[in-house]
């Protein structure tokens, strides 16, 4: 994959819902294993919505930013020569700084959860990664 320079862009508009298509999924099952083994506790509610997290944030936090990424790669590949080796540094960076969300941004999460949650985060940010490089490298 570190060999790709130029992407061929039209292929994010099917690689980037796929991308977060299989992560939705796989976050899907994580959640519902989360939950059933206690990890996701039902206490803790997400501020700005009062309610416990349920399985269809779970989906839209994995399928969106899946989208976004892809709208990043397609810019980086019309100004930049790697584009795709940039936007692995910025994925890896974006994918760091992530890990501090759910604890900054849910208050008495437990350790766990925020653990679990973040594992949810290298799988979106895993398959992104994955799928841009393996579906939008030129022939």
């Amino acid at each position: 994959m570190s060999s790709i320079e130029k992407i061929a862009a039209k292929k994010l508009l099917w690689a980037a819902p796929l991308a977060g298509a299989i992560a939705a999924g796989i976050n899907s099952i994580l959640f519902l294993i989360g939950s059933a083994i206690g990890l996701v506790d039902e206490s803790v509610l997400v501020p700005g919505m009062n309610t416990p997290i349920t399985i269809g944030p779970v989906i839209m936090s994995s399928f969106i930013p899946s989208l976004v990424a892809g709208l990043v790669l397609g810019v980086m590949n019309y100004f930049l020569n790697k584009p795709f080796k940039v936007f692995r540094i910025v994925a890896l960076v974006l994918l760091i700084l992530s890990f501090a969300n759910p604890f900054m941004g849910i208050p008495g999460i437990p350790l766990g959860m925020g653990i679990w949650l973040n594992v949810m985060h290298v799988v979106v940010a895993g398959t992104v990664v994955y799928c841009f490089g393996r579906f939008t490298a030129k022939a």
